[in-house]
């Protein structure tokens, strides 16, 4: 071989080691997925089937023989899908009824003392800053699951944001929820608390 060529062989090799170097540094990566439609058929097909004219019925997945899930077509007397004329501040029951791990956030008003110390922006300082819990895929989802904060009990008031959202990367979001003003979540007025059920 001639001499220009080991020159250009090895400006080459150089070029194609940094940049190899680079993409590792940076940290992409490349990788080809099986296609989904045959997955999807399969699980499709092992689905089990409700039948809604039973009162109660328990259904057990067959992923798993430890879990139940009970299914009850009539709602319960003590919530309502209508939104609260005078909500009451509430304690939040979260049920995830998923199979994907969900983060929760909430973005609560601030008290009428806090808002009278800050008045002079009213619009920009309404609220305190947000607050977030994180969810595996059917947590919760038997009885649900009562939040709280580091300072103590967490309590919902008119006006209090809530927004859940997919962490699995499927882009899947419910809400935002307005307490008092949209139909999620419930009031139970039985227990004094909001119950807000994830659902697929």
């Amino acid at each position: 071989m001639k001499p220009y060529m080991y020159r250009n062989l090895a400006v080459i090799s150089c070029t194609l080691g940094l940049l190899g170097l680079v993409v590792g540094c940076l940290g992409v990566s490349v990788s080809f997925e099986p296609d989904q439609p045959e997955i999807m058929s399969s699980l499709v097909d092992e689905t089990p089937k409700v039948n809604e004219t039973d009162s109660s019925q328990k259904i057990t997945p067959s992923t798993t023989s430890k879990a139940e899930i009970t299914i009850d077509p009539t709602p319960s007397k003590n919530t309502t899908n209508e939104p609260v004329k005078n909500p009451i501040p509430g304690s939040l029951r979260i049920s995830n009824q998923t199979d994907q791990p969900i983060r929760l956030a909430i973005l609560t008003q601030q008290s009428k003392n806090q808002k009278s110390l800050k008045s002079a922006s009213p619009r920009k300082d309404q609220y305190n800053s947000p607050a977030h819990w994180d969810f595996y895929p059917q947590e919760g989802s038997q009885q649900g699951l009562i939040l709280s904060l580091p300072e103590g009990n967490l309590k919902l008031e008119k006006g209090d944001i809530l927004v859940a959202f997919a962490q699995d990367g499927s882009r899947n979001y419910w809400g935002p929820y307005i307490i008092g003003q949209t139909p999620l979540p419930k009031w139970n007025s039985q227990t004094q608390e909001w119950q807000l059920e994830i659902t697929p």
